[in-house]
């Protein structure tokens, strides 16, 4: 089976499975249905466009590397070969996956002590500080923008309430 007929499929499984989120909502009350239907109808959109995309474009163009690896360096002894370059592309491998466990595991952690809105304030602005994306300034309005839609939408707007985390006894005990 050729990789894009395996993007569609996986594709036409993405839209059954939105399909089917759309189809459950149906049965569930006004407010209770505000989260997924909305996201079933966007997932359903980008999937087509991705369907479209993938469908009418060349080959060539659909090759994108979301996340390059290293080449591991050549190994120093010369008897080495190929054992010593997948033990080091592996290696490699372990190190990226570990990183990305502990930075979905710095999110979860912050938002069970400080609750979901300073945790997203410190793990955006803190992520922007350590990469290095952008200035002291653009990181800090790009933080307090991103903080503030997320508030909006989900406090204001859906009127969920957010939790506070294990933090607010505390901070309420000073007011």
């Amino acid at each position: 089976m050729s990789r894009r007929a395996q993007e569609n499929l996986a594709a036409a499984a993405l839209l059954a499975l939105f399909a089917g989120v759309i189809w459950l909502c149906q049965d569930f009350g006004p407010r209770a249905r505000m989260i997924p239907l909305p996201l079933a109808v966007f997932g359903i959109v980008l999937t087509v466009i991705q369907i479209l995309w993938q469908n009418l474009r060349s080959t060539d163009e659909l090759h994108i590397d979301m996340i390059p690896v290293q080449k591991p360096v050549a190994a120093a002894t010369p008897g080495a070969g190929a054992g010593a370059e997948a033990n080091a592309a592996t290696r490699v491998t372990w190190r990226r996956e570990a990183g990305a466990l502990g930075i979905v595991g710095a999110l979860l952690g912050l938002i069970l002590v400080t609750g979901i809105i300073p945790a997203v304030f410190l793990f955006t602005g803190g992520y922007f500080v350590v990469t290095r994306q952008y200035s002291w300034r653009a990181s800090l309005i790009y933080t307090a923008v991103l903080t503030a839609a997320v508030y909006l939408l989900f406090v204001v707007a859906l009127q969920v309430q957010p939790y506070h985390g294990l933090l607010s006894p505390l901070v309420e005990s000073f007011n």
